[in-house]
C-alpha cells in the first residue's frame, strides 16, 4: 500500500516552502472551529465547573492543531530542536484536552459519585504519566494510547448517563466518531497525497467536536 503522507507536495508561496499543504490547512480549519466552539460555550450564563471543562477541551484542541499545522508546514524533516518545539508541544496540548474531558465528566456525571475521587486521581495519573512519556518515548503513539484511556472510559460513562440524561449520548457518540480517525490512521485510508489519512482524520475530528458541542451546549442551558 501507498503511503502517500511520504509523497512530496510541496508548494512554495513568496520564496516560503510550505510541505504537506493540504494537511496544514485542514489543521488551521480544525483550529479555527475548536475556537469557534470555544466562544460558543463562552456565551453561556453562569457555566458550571463541567461547561468550563469543556471550554479548556477545545481551547488545547485548537492549540494542538494550530502547533501541529506549524509542524507540518515548514519542516520537511521531522526532526531537530525547531520541528520538536511545535510538535512536543501539539501533542502536550492533546493530552491536557483529553484531561479536561475527564474533568469535565468528573464534575457532571460524577458530580454526586462515590468514585468521584477515584476518577480525579486517574486522571491525574494519566496527565502526569503521559506528559512525561511525550519527552520520553518521542513518538505520536503516545497521544494515541493517552486517548484510548482517557476517552474510551468517558465515552462509555456518557453512554450510561444517556439512559437519565439524554443529551449525554451526544458526547457519547462524538467520541465514537472521533476514534474512526485511529482506523483510518491505522489502515492509512488515503485518496491520494494530496487528500492523506491525515486530512480525511482532520474532518472525521471536526465532525466529532461538533457532535460532542451539541450535548455539552444542551446539557449546559438545562442546568
Amino acid at each position: 500500500m501507498i503511503d502517500y503522507v511520504k509523497i512530496d507536495t510541496t508548494i512554495t508561496i513568496a520564496g516560503v516552502a510550505l510541505h504537506q499543504p493540504v494537511t496544514a490547512i485542514t489543521d488551521i480549519i480544525l483550529a479555527i472551529v475548536c475556537l469557534y466552539f470555544f466562544f460558543k460555550l463562552k456565551q453561556i450564563k453562569k457555566p458550571d465547573q463541567s461547561t468550563k471543562s469543556w471550554l479548556w477541551f477545545y481551547l488545547f484542541l485548537s492549540l494542538a492543531s494550530i502547533t501541529g499545522s506549524c509542524s507540518h508546514a515548514f519542516f520537511a524533516i521531522h526532526q531537530g530542536f525547531g520541528y520538536d518545539s511545535l510538535w512536543l508541544p501539539m501533542q502536550l496540548f492533546n493530552i491536557f484536552a483529553a484531561f479536561s474531558a475527564q474533568q469535565a465528566t468528573q464534575y457532571s456525571v460524577f458530580k454526586n459519585s462515590p468514585n468521584r475521587n477515584s476518577w480525579k486521581w486517574f486522571s491525574l495519573i494519566l496527565i502526569t504519566l503521559f506528559s512525561i512519556s511525550v519527552f520520553i518515548f518521542h513518538n505520536f503513539l503516545v497521544v494515541i494510547i493517552d486517548s484510548g484511556l482517557a476517552l474510551i472510559p468517558v465515552m462509555i460513562i456518557h453512554f450510561i448517563d444517556s439512559r437519565k440524561h439524554k443529551d449525554s449520548q451526544y458526547i457519547a457518540w462524538g467520541i465514537v466518531i472521533l476514534f474512526i480517525t485511529a482506523i483510518i490512521h491505522g489502515a492509512k485510508l488515503s485518496i491520494n497525497e494530496y487528500c492523506t489519512y491525515l486530512d480525511i482524520a482532520h474532518i472525521f475530528i471536526i465532525a466529532s467536536l461538533s457532535v460532542m458541542l451539541i450535548g455539552i451546549k444542551r446539557k449546559a442551558v438545562s442546568l
